[in-house]
């Protein structure tokens, strides 16, 4: 008997055959393929985090500490599945308020920390990691990676290109009166915190200044309290070397604000006025 391949109910068991065929094909296809799709997801995260460093030749896991925010202090993460999948999810990392993840390299002596970044553009989501480095009260841009969903090619679309993320290195994120500054600036940059918009691009402008206070912002207490932390180190030195540290001990553990407190405690200069005094008070 033949087949009337003409006929409506062929034509209907064979599309119905054809597609149970694929869908099964390509369901298989993406379970056997998970694995190795999350691993070059996690490669490119890992790429972007190297470039931001400045070493995308060195190997992430040899010179990359990951670790997370949590009430203001760096905890180091042993394992770091839970950082990337965070990462991953743009809205979850945008919503995120605490156990921010951060990433550490230590180099030839000089610290830097890179921090994902998140936010919208003009046609969708925009992110990207920023590498800082900390000096005594501020932090400094060293290196910058952006990506885009959909930025217009040509205007928005070119903050992904290395010209115009090199422009945010050497800024510096907070002005004198501690107000985070650093920015694209429509009609070219006015100041050493600003770098230049790119033309026709506002709104893609617009979303990455958006994105770097907030994203940025949320790392401020543990950025400027670490700066705060080191300097208060440089001037507890002189409680080392203190000639009088024995009778002074006391006096020089409890010095937590120097800046504030040792003027009245012997690891301010060790003056001999100061010593005489506390062991004055001591007899």
């Amino acid at each position: 008997m033949a087949i009337n391949k003409n006929s409506n109910a062929y034509i209907i068991i064979y599309t119905v055959v054809m597609v149970v065929i694929v869908g099964a094909l390509l369901a298989f296809l993406a379970t056997s393929l998970k694995d190795k799709q999350a691993q070059n997801v996690l490669n490119e995260q890992q790429n972007s985090i190297l470039k931001a460093f400045g070493e995308p030749d060195a190997d992430f896991n040899e010179v990359v500490t990951i670790g997370s925010i949590t009430n203001g202090q760096f905890v180091a993460v042993e394992d770091g599945a839970a950082t990337f999948e965070l990462i991953s999810d743009r809205k979850k990392l945008a919503d995120a308020k605490d156990n921010l993840p951060i990433f550490k390299m230590e180099k030839d002596g000089v610290v830097k920390y890179v921090l994902p970044i998140v936010g919208k553009g003009l046609w969708g989501d925009i992110w990207g990691f920023v590498a800082l480095q900390q000096t005594e009260n501020n932090a400094v841009i060293t290196g910058i990676v952006m990506d885009h969903a959909g930025e217009t090619p040509g205007l928005g679309a070119e903050i992904a290109t290395e010209k115009w993320q090199q422009k945010f290195n050497g800024k510096t994120l907070y002005d004198e009166a501690g107000v985070f500054a650093v920015r694209m600036q429509k009609g070219g940059a006015q100041n050493e915190y600003q770098v230049d918009a790119i033309t026709g691009g506002t709104k893609t402008c617009d979303g990455v200044n958006a994105m770097l206070e907030t994203s940025i912002g949320k790392y401020e207490s543990f950025l400027l309290g670490v700066a705060v932390e080191a300097e208060s180190d440089v001037e507890c030195e002189k409680c080392a070397s203190c000639p009088e540290r024995e009778t002074c001990e006391k006096q020089c553990d409890e010095c937590t604000e120097c800046e504030k407190q040792c003027d009245k405690q012997c690891c301010s200069s060790c003056e001999d006025k100061n010593v005489e005094s506390i062991k004055g008070e001591e007899e």
